[in-house]
C-alpha cells in the first residue's frame, strides 16, 4: 500500500489558516474599495453637479446684465421726446436725454448713435467711435437687440489714452408711431464688468470663458479673444448644439479635462469653464490616497495578528499529533491534557475518549467476529429446509405425472418456479419481465384455488419490460388484491380483474397493479405501510416489506403508494427511477 507523504502533499495547518485570514482580510479591502469606487462616483457626480451649477449662476447673473441693457436700449427708443429732438435736429435736448441714461447706469460706458445730427456719444470718449458705424451690421435688421463681440477700444482721458475692451450692443432707431428708420444706437459696457460675476469659478489651471455661436470669444479670464475652432476645443460643436447646462469630458496633451457649460443671452451664448479634473477632483482623489494607504497598512497589521494567532493555536496542536502517531504505534495509553482554550480542551477529551472507544471496540469486533461465524452457521442450517422442500416437490411432481394428473403437475411446476425465485441468494435484482413471469406461475396455482374467479391484464411497455428491480415486489401486491378482492367479496360480486400497466407520472416511470376489488379503509392503508401482524390477511413478504425493499435499493425518496378507498378498488404505485434501466 502507497504512504503519502502528508508533509509534501498538504499545507501545514498554519499556512492554511495564514491563506485563509489573508484571503479573508484582502476579499474586504477589495470590498471596501469597490464600496469606495461606487461612493467615488456618487461624489464626483456631486461635484460636477455643483460645478455645473455655479457656471449656470453666474450664467443667469450675467444674463441679468444683459437683460438690463436691453431694457435702457428699450427705454431709449420708446421716449418719444428723445425721438422728437432727433427728429427736429435739437442735438443739445437729445444729447442731454442720452446723459440722463448714462447716468442713471453705472455699469454703462457710454451711448452712441449715428443719426441725421451726425455722430453723437455720451460718457467714454471713444477714439474711432464714429468708424464702429461705418461696417454697419444693424442695417439689415428691424430693431431688434444685436450684441457684438467684445473689441479693445481706445478711450479719450484728459490725461492721455486708455485701452479698454469694449462689449457693446447695438440697434436700429425706429420711430415706433411712423416707424421711420432714423439712425443707430450703440450702448457700450466695460467687459471686465462680465469677469466679476464669473471670477470665482476660476480654480488652478483652469479657463472661463463666453463665447457666441460663431465661436467670436465675448470675455475670457486669460483676456484670449480670438475666434475658437474645433480642432482647439474638440468639445465645442456638442456644445453649441446643446442649449441646456451640462459638461462633456476630453484629453488634451494626455490631460484629461472637464468642460462644464451654460447657455445665456437667449441661447445665442456660451459660458463655459475648462478645468483638469485632477484639479476638479482633487479632494476626491486626496481621500483616494488615504484610504489606499490605510488599506495596505490595516492589511500589514492583520497579517501580523493572523501569524501570531495561528502560531498560539497551532502549538497545542501539534502536541497533539504528537500523541496521535504514539495511537498509531500501537500505544493505546496515550493520552492528551490540553489547558489552552475550551475548544482545544475539548478536542483532546475528544481525542482521549476515542482511544478508550478504539480499545473497547476491538474488543467488541472480536466477539462480533465469533457471533457472525455461529450465524453464518445457522443460515447453512436454515437453507437445507427449502432445498429439501424444493427436491421433494419436484419427486411429487414426476409421481403426478406418472399417474397422469396433469392439473396437480403444473401446480406443482409453478410452485417449484417459484421456490427457485425464493431460495435464490445470489441474485436480487431481475427485470420487470422476469417479475411479470413469476407472478404468471403464482397465479397458476391461485386460479386453482379459486376457480378462476379473477381476471389479469399486461400492459408493460417494452422498454419498461427491461427495468431492473428487486424480486418479488409484484407477487405480494397481486396476492393482496386476490385475499381482498375474493375471500372478503360477497358471492354475488362482480369479476374481480387485476391489472398491471406501466406509465410515466409526475416525470417518472411507474408500474401500477390496479384491481376493482372491494377496496381498503385509510386506518388499515396505515397500517400496512407501519407494521404486519395479520399473517392471515398478507403473504410473508407483504406490503410493507416490499416498500421497505424498495426504499432500500432506490433509496428514502421512493417506495409504493396506495389509493384505495373502500367500494371502489385499490390502485398501487411502484415508482421506478431512471438510473435502476438496464438492456439485457
Amino acid at each position: 500500500m502507497k504512504k503519502w507523504n502528508t508533509k509534501s502533499s498538504k499545507k501545514s495547518l498554519m499556512n492554511q489558516m495564514l491563506f485563509r485570514m489573508s484571503s479573508v482580510i484582502i476579499m474586504s479591502i477589495l470590498l471596501i474599495g469597490i464600496m469606495f469606487q461606487n461612493i467615488k462616483g456618487i461624489i464626483i457626480k456631486k461635484y460636477s453637479d455643483s460645478a455645473q451649477q455655479s457656471v449656470k449662476i453666474a450664467a443667469d447673473n450675467i444674463d441679468y446684465l444683459l437683460e438690463n441693457i436691453s431694457n435702457i436700449s428699450n427705454s431709449i427708443l420708446s421716449n418719444h421726446e428723445l425721438i422728437d429732438y432727433l427728429e427736429t435736429g435739437q442735438e443739445g435736448l437729445f444729447l442731454e436725454s442720452l446723459n440722463s441714461y448714462y447716468i442713471s447706469n453705472f455699469y454703462v460706458e457710454g451711448i452712441y448713435t449715428e443719426t441725421n445730427i451726425g455722430y453723437c456719444f455720451v460718457g467714454a470718449n471713444i477714439v474711432e467711435g464714429k468708424s464702429m458705424f461705418e461696417e454697419n451690421t444693424l442695417k439689415d435688421t428691424s430693431g431688434e437687440v444685436i450684441w457684438f463681440p467684445s473689441e479693445a477700444q481706445q478711450i479719450q482721458l484728459l490725461t492721455g489714452r486708455q485701452e479698454k475692451q469694449m462689449l457693446m450692443v447695438g440697434r436700429k432707431i425706429i420711430d415706433v408711431s411712423s416707424l421711420k428708420e432714423l439712425g443707430y444706437l450703440k450702448i457700450a459696457i466695460d467687459e471686465s464688468l462680465l469677469k466679476e460675476f464669473y471670477n470665482t469659478l476660476e480654480n488652478d489651471g483652469s479657463k472661463v470663458m463666453i463665447f457666441n455661436k460663431e465661436g467670436r470669444i465675448i470675455s475670457s479670464t486669460d483676456n484670449d479673444y480670438n475666434r475658437i475652432s474645433e480642432e482647439e476645443h474638440p468639445y465645442l460643436k456638442s456644445i453649441l448644439a446643446s442649449s441646456i447646462a451640462g459638461y462633456v469630458e476630453y484629453e488634451e496633451d494626455q490631460i484629461s479635462y472637464v468642460a462644464i457649460y451654460s447657455g445665456l443671452n437667449n441661447g445665442n451664448w456660451r459660458m463655459i469653464k475648462e478645468v483638469p479634473k485632477k484639479v476638479l477632483y482633487a479632494e476626491i482623489n486626496k481621500i483616494q490616497d488615504i484610504v489606499f494607504f490605510v488599506s495596505i497598512l490595516f492589511l500589514v497589521i492583520m497579517f501580523f495578528i493572523s501569524y501570531v494567532y495561528s502560531k498560539k493555536v497551532t502549538a497545542p496542536l501539534k502536541k497533539m499529533i504528537g500523541q496521535m502517531k504514539e495511537v498509531e504505534a500501537g500505544n493505546l495509553n496515550a493520552m492528551v491534557e490540553i489547558n489552552t482554550n475550551r475548544e482545544l480542551h475539548e478536542l483532546g477529551e475528544n481525542f482521549n475518549h476515542m482511544v478508550y472507544r478504539v480499545k473497547r471496540l476491538m474488543n467488541e469486533v472480536v466477539e462480533t467476529e465469533r457471533n457472525k461465524n455461529e450465524l453464518e452457521l445457522e443460515v447453512l442450517h436454515a437453507q437445507i429446509n427449502p432445498h429439501f422442500l424444493y427436491n421433494t416437490l419436484n419427486t411429487i411432481r414426476w409421481m403426478a405425472k406418472l399417474k397422469g394428473e396433469d392439473t396437480i403437475s403444473k401446480a406443482i411446476v409453478a410452485l417449484v418456479k417459484l421456490l427457485r425465485i425464493s431460495i435464490s441468494v445470489d441474485k436480487n435484482m431481475i427485470t420487470v419481465k422476469e417479475e411479470i413471469a413469476y407472478v404468471e406461475s403464482y397465479l397458476l396455482i391461485q386460479r386453482l384455488r379459486f376457480n378462476h374467479k379473477f381476471e389479469m391484464e399486461y400492459h408493460i411497455q417494452p422498454e419498461v419490460g427491461n427495468h431492473m428491480i428487486p424480486k418479488l415486489i409484484l407477487q405480494p401486491i397481486v396476492e393482496n388484491s386476490l385475499i381482498y378482492g375474493i375471500d372478503e367479496a360477497d358471492g354475488e360480486s362482480e369479476l374481480l380483474k387485476i391489472r398491471i400497466y406501466s406509465t410515466e407520472m409526475e416525470g417518472e416511470t411507474c408500474i401500477i397493479v390496479e384491481d376493482n376489488g372491494v377496496g381498503m379503509e385509510e386506518e388499515t392503508l396505515m397500517r400496512i405501510l407501519r407494521d404486519e401482524k395479520n399473517v392471515n390477511k398478507f403473504s410473508k413478504v407483504g406490503l410493507n416489506n416490499v416498500n421497505q425493499r424498495i426504499k432500500m435499493f432506490f433509496g428514502e425518496s421512493y417506495g409504493i403508494r396506495i389509493i384505495s378507498r373502500k367500494g371502489e378498488g385499490t390502485k398501487v404505485v411502484i415508482p421506478i427511477p431512471s438510473e435502476a434501466e438496464k438492456k439485457i
